[in-house]
């Protein structure tokens, strides 16, 4: 993991004031590394994310910033990927929600989707339940 995006990242939390999501944000970033780069950065979404909350909450300091970050979270081109492993059973398509960091360190296939993966509601869902 690079040094300087777990430094920003840290950096753009703190501003917010929510350090506490750290640890979630940095195991769901690890599960999209397959994601070629030259197509979308998750780390490059994530904190774009929090650095327009962080505008956003200077504006206006009442800003409900789960909420919003669950929405913006959800709409993130790196949901569009599929992550398939291939076992003896045939092909398993990951969930980075829910699926373990091993099951992402191995062999897989990547492919784009025009529609996320999970659906929106349940990434939403995950936001609500793992950073609160």
């Amino acid at each position: 993991m690079s040094q300087s995006f777990e430094t920003s990242l840290h950096k753009s939390l703190e501003h917010i004031g929510k350090k506490e999501w750290a640890t979630a944000l940095l195991n769901i970033e690890k599960r999209f590394t397959h994601v070629p780069v030259s197509e979308t950065s998750f780390r490059d979404e994530l904190l774009s994310a929090l650095w327009s909350l962080h505008e956003a909450k200077k504006i206006d300091s009442e800003l409900p910033l789960l909420q919003v970050f669950a929405i913006r979270f959800s709409k993130f081109d790196a949901w569009t990927f599929r992550f398939i492993e291939s076992t003896d059973q045939g092909k398993k398509y990951l969930n980075p929600l829910v699926d373990s960091d091993e099951s992402f360190g191995g062999s897989i296939e990547v492919l784009q989707s025009c529609s996320a993966f999970p659906a929106e509601d349940i990434i939403k869902r995950w936001v609500r339940d793992h950073l609160s």
